[in-house]
């Protein structure tokens, strides 16, 4: 008969080696957090001047691959996660505004990947529509409403179920945060001093100004602690091994110049990938939102199909390659937030080509500057997104730089050209410079084959 002793010894053998939530899969698993209008450079890692910001993802990221030209196609909400989720760029996938619904019989992520043998979850805010394109297992515990003025607690209970709830099949789980969405009083201010903050470089400096960036910086600190909690229920679990981890920070800050314009502080996004034994490193690559789906495909084990827009960035993960495409487009299309404007763009990583299709209209929505032109909701609690620029709008009657700073949104021209890599805020446009006119035409041209690739019918006035 087996002593006690030798029972407690062969029960620690067991344990010992008793197989992980980690190792009982072959395939990884994933993990995609997703924060709610921030724009990369308020991020440590992509070069943010205002400490304390960001120190889990800024860890993260000495850990990651890091890429440093991920865009989305369209710098809004809606349109943003329907390609994030389907690997299809607006016009393709139906969102192509802020509240439309993508088109029946659209796949997304889910599809592919609970084919591939996956649970699929999310937890937080969906913004996204029809149900049958997006059949998210829905998660509790994360607040859903980002425009509430009192963010609701979190609970990571449900989170932590998910994610260990069956150690023989791989998951996925999409966190998506409802930070830094406007209105921005959820965070704690107090790692910054409103002297000390460091605005960007098209923004006025008013009081208003420094004090509702500090706010946006509160929150964007609360983001960083949602990458941490998720690390630690990771390594809790064991799981972070196994884990493909991606932190995205969807289009840029709900403010003047970001959200809802094609300007890089609007399009251009934060993308880490932690992927297991591999190793990190930072990567100029263009990539783009629709690329993930592929992406995700592919670690599963699956055949990317040909019909998407996406590329799968594994060969970059491997550094295989440095290059997956040589240019990446951008699309604003105005909805129900304001008066008709459109516009498309395309950057070859070093320039950047912008093209106001409607230049006689004025560029206006609602949460931002649409009392210029009639257009506010006054029970919006982006209202203090207006107060922000109502700010600039004072300070521009004395101050022409001020002036400056609001046409370049409010009023942009129909030919917008920077040069990147020596203005990385597009504070000079070229388009105007004779010696730039060549780079303009075959912009131009690229813009009009990728508008008919994606059935895009635009209004083009050329």
């Amino acid at each position: 008969m087996m002593s006690f002793v030798q029972y407690l010894l062969l029960s620690a053998c067991l344990l010992t080696f008793a197989p992980t939530y980690a190792e009982q899969s072959r395939q990884p698993n994933i993990v995609i957090l997703l924060a709610d209008d921030i724009s990369s450079s308020s991020l440590g890692c992509y070069g943010g001047e205002n400490p304390h910001t960001s120190p889990h993802i800024d860890l993260l990221a000495r850990q990651s691959v890091v890429f440093d030209n991920m865009f989305v196609t369209q710098a809004v909400c809606g349109p943003a996660r329907a390609e994030l989720y389907t690997g299809l760029q607006p016009h393709r996938n139906g969102s192509m505004t802020n509240h439309k619904k993508s088109k029946p019989g659209t796949l997304s992520m889910v599809h592919y990947l609970r084919k591939l043998g996956y649970r699929v979850g999310l937890t937080g805010k969906t913004h996204f529509g029809p149900r049958s394109v997006y059949p998210f297992e829905m998660v509790k515990g994360l607040p859903r409403n980002c425009n509430a003025k009192e963010i609701a607690g979190e609970d990571w209970g449900g989170t932590e179920k998910f994610m260990t709830r069956n150690g023989k099949q791989p998951f996925c789980l999409v966190i998506c945060s409802v930070h830094a969405h406007a209105p921005w009083d959820s965070g704690d201010t107090s790692h910054w001093k409103l002297e000390d903050i460091k605005l960007p470089p098209h923004f006025p400096d008013t009081k208003e100004s420094r004090h509702y960036f500090r706010e946006y910086l509160a929150e964007v600190r609360l983001f960083d602690d949602q990458v941490g909690k998720t690390r630690s229920l990771l390594k809790k679990h064991d799981l972070d091994e196994n884990t493909i981890l991606i932190v995205l920070d969807e289009n840029g800050a709900g403010m003047p110049g970001g959200k809802w314009t094609n300007h890089d502080w609007g399009v251009r996004s934060a993308c880490l990938i932690k992927y297991p034994k591999l190793a990190a490193f930072r990567t100029d690559t263009l990539a783009q939102y629709c690329d993930i789906v592929p992406t995700l495909i592919e670690a599963a084990g699956g055949a990317v199909p040909k019909n998407i827009d996406g590329r799968s960035l594994l060969p970059v993960l491997k550094q295989e390659t440095d290059s997956l495409r040589d240019k990446a487009f951008f699309n604003y299309t105005s909805g129900s937030e304001g008066p008709k404007f459109d516009a498309r763009a395309v950057t070859d990583g070093k320039y950047k080509f912008m093209w106001n299709l409607t230049p006689g209209n004025k560029f206006a929505v609602r949460t931002i500057n649409g009392f210029d032109y009639g257009y506010i909701d006054k029970k919006m609690p982006d209202r203090h997104v207006r107060q922000l620029y109502q700010s600039w709008l004072r300070k521009a009657k004395n101050d022409a730089p001020a002036q400056q700073q609001i046409d370049r949104f409010r009023a942009p021209p129909e030919y917008q050209l920077y040069n990147l890599s020596k203005d990385s805020w597009e504070q000079r446009n070229l388009a105007n410079h004779p010696e730039h006119k060549y780079r303009i035409e075959s912009f131009k041209k690229s813009i009009r084959a990728w508008m008919k690739q994606q059935g895009d019918p635009g209004v083009l006035q050329k």
